[in-house]
């Protein structure tokens, strides 16, 4: 019995009697160490469980909050260019962006910190358009502005939690024109119909990827070019696919070195 506490096996307790004798107090306490053991084993994996949730969401929530707050610092720098220049008219413009990105940003805090708390059988499901989430991301990451972005016919509406696939959206979107290297970069989106299921496209025209990197790039803190310029930590192509695996979707790329690439996720139909 000791040997197995020690092992951390407590699945099995010593046979106790009636006679209350030394060998009935020794399995007697030995059983209750391992139940307290077992307990108290059961609650630090729970804590390691809530830890390692906590550090995701710490890492998911500063990835996204930084296109948002990007265009805000770039409002401002517009609406103080205004002012020193006397052009009140574009002011009153810049503000109202300004207040509607806050008042995203406000959102999608929420919405990430109501997922990061959501058990993945609790996590609140409905009925999108992915049409208006695609409109809502490029707009609210002025996107357009450094990319061609373009929608091939007419998305499907899906049920899926809302916060998750505005985070999926963003950071396909966002990782599309961040690692672009032509003069325009050029962003398709499109959907292909399958008998149970969507499959939802994003391609780009930019460097491509080695097909010994298609799986690895899904993986945490994971670069494909660790010394690149720009300020990729590995960790949106990670959160995008934890979201999908929390729903028993799929996600893939193809891409050669120079042919651009095409990240590919399933969405199930709506039932």
């Amino acid at each position: 019995m000791i040997g197995r506490i020690a092992a951390l096996d407590f699945s099995q307790a010593l046979p106790t009697s009636d006679k209350n004798d030394m060998i009935d107090a020794i399995a007697l306490g030995l059983n209750m160490l391992s139940e307290e053991l077992n307990t108290n084993v059961v609650e630090r994996s729970k804590l390691d469980d809530v830890n390692r949730k906590l550090e995701k969401f710490a890492y998911t929530t500063a990835h996204d909050l930084k296109s948002p707050l990007n265009s805000i610092n770039g409002l401002v720098s517009l609406l103080e260019q205004s002012i020193k220049s006397a052009r009140f008219d574009e002011v009153h413009e810049y503000l109202e962006l300004l207040k509607t990105t806050t008042e995203k940003m406000k959102s999608l805090v929420q919405g990430i910190l109501d997922y990061s708390k959501a058990d993945a059988g609790h996590i609140d499901i409905a009925e999108i358009d992915l049409n208006e989430v695609l409109k809502e991301v490029i707009e609210t990451d002025r996107l357009a502005s450094s990319a061609d972005i373009k929608i091939v016919g007419s998305l499907p509406s899906v049920k899926f939690n809302r916060s998750g696939m505005m985070q999926i959206m963003r950071n396909l979107l966002s990782n599309a024109v961040k690692h672009g290297d032509k003069e325009l970069c050029q962003v398709v989106v499109r959907v292909r119909e399958k008998d149970e299921h969507y499959v939802i496209c994003v391609s780009d025209n930019g460097p491509g990827i080695a097909p010994e990197d298609h799986e690895k790039i899904f993986e945490l803190f994971h670069t494909v070019n660790p010394i690149s310029k720009t300020d990729s930590h590995g960790i949106g192509l990670a959160t995008v696919k934890s979201i999908l695996d929390s729903f028993d979707e799929r996600i893939w790329v193809e891409s050669m070195p120079g042919k651009g690439s095409t990240f590919c996720l399933t969405i199930k139909k709506k039932k």
